[in-house]
């Protein structure tokens, strides 16, 4: 079951960075399959349990929905990270976010520093990225994200939790 909960955070991390969205039916599978292995085996699908699942889902909740409401996250952030919540519980919760906002902090820093990167690097990585920029492939990105712009932090989110799950994976 961990190999679902890794394609499900690879589909996020596809998904966020192509067109900042979480799609609500990967969430929600997700949350089936979580729900499912209860029902089968008594503990989710990372071995948290129920009491476990709950207090990470409702920690999430809590502690992100109002950033949501002061627009410093978005809602399909919100949701991922009440999704992580019940299905890696608090523990797992706290890991993720810690490590996927390390993520995100770097590529913050990256877009901030953009303009200075720019102007020192070769003249030939920058003709290239001045092609992707204009490749019809890209525009239809830009077109498809209709204006969403920012940081995919659902997808440094699942980066985190798939990086966590390989390194402590134990031949589940």
């Amino acid at each position: 079951m961990i190999a679902l909960l890794i394609f499900m955070c690879a589909a996020i991390v596809g998904y966020d960075i192509l067109f900042r969205r979480v799609p609500n039916g990967v969430l929600l599978l997700a949350l089936l399959a979580h729900a499912g292995y209860f029902f089968v085996t008594g503990h989710g699908i990372t071995g948290v349990d129920v009491s476990q699942s709950l207090i990470g889902g409702v920690v999430g909740l809590l502690i992100f929905l109002p950033l949501y409401i002061w627009r410093v996250m978005g809602a399909g952030d919100v949701k991922f990270l009440i999704v992580l919540g019940a299905l890696l519980g608090l523990k797992g919760l706290i890991g993720a976010w810690l490590l996927g906002s390390l993520l995100a902090g770097v590529h913050a820093i990256v877009f901030y520093f953009s303009e200075t990167l720019v102007a020192v690097m070769p003249l030939g990585l920058h003709r290239l990225m001045q092609q992707m920029a204009n490749s019809e492939v890209y525009q239809r990105v830009l077109n498809a994200r209709q204006g969403r712009q920012g940081i995919p932090y659902a997808a440094y989110l699942a980066i985190a939790v798939i990086f966590s799950l390989i390194t402590t994976w134990e031949g589940q």
